[in-house]
């Protein structure tokens, strides 16, 4: 429930929530009845959000896989390496000694499960960046921060 409010939103996990409990109340509803309810009211198709949170064996493991300067800024390459769907906060510390926390819903992932491309509009030059997930915890955070860590 979680991942899916930060993804659509307080006022559209609302109305989602709120269909479902209207459509079936009373009633002996199953997972896929909550499932498209929700892509249904939503008007949003969430199968992909679905199968990888209900029906893969996925677990949250992100990885930074690479850091480019671009002309608006940055574009971080992100890894899913076990593919669950999470959200995640991009911490970024500049060379000036300021620091900024990006937040990335669930979303990011809806185009491919596997890799996300988050673009990091600044100015500032980047010295270094840490992926959080706060709740949702890491199976190896080791590879979440660019530069890596010294060995």
């Amino acid at each position: 429930y979680l991942a899916l409010k930060d993804m659509l939103g307080d006022a559209q996990f609302r109305s989602g929530l709120h269909g479902f409990m209207d459509r079936w109340h009373g009633k002996h509803p199953i997972p896929w009845d909550m499932f498209n309810s929700f892509n249904d009211i939503t008007g949003r198709n969430l199968n992909w959000f679905w199968n990888a949170w209900y029906f893969s064996n996925g677990y949250i493991d992100m990885a930074v896989k690479s850091v480019t300067k671009t002309t608006g800024g940055y574009a971080l390459v992100v890894d899913n390496i076990g593919g669950m769907p999470a959200p995640m906060d991009v911490v970024l510390t500049y060379a000036d000694g300021t620091s900024e926390t990006i937040h990335q819903s669930p979303a990011v992932w809806e185009p491919n499960l596997k890799q996300a491309t988050v673009r990091l509009a600044t100015k500032k030059t980047l010295k270094s960046l840490e992926l959080q997930g706060g709740i949702w915890v890491d199976a190896n955070p080791k590879n979440n921060s660019w530069p890596s860590p010294a060995k």
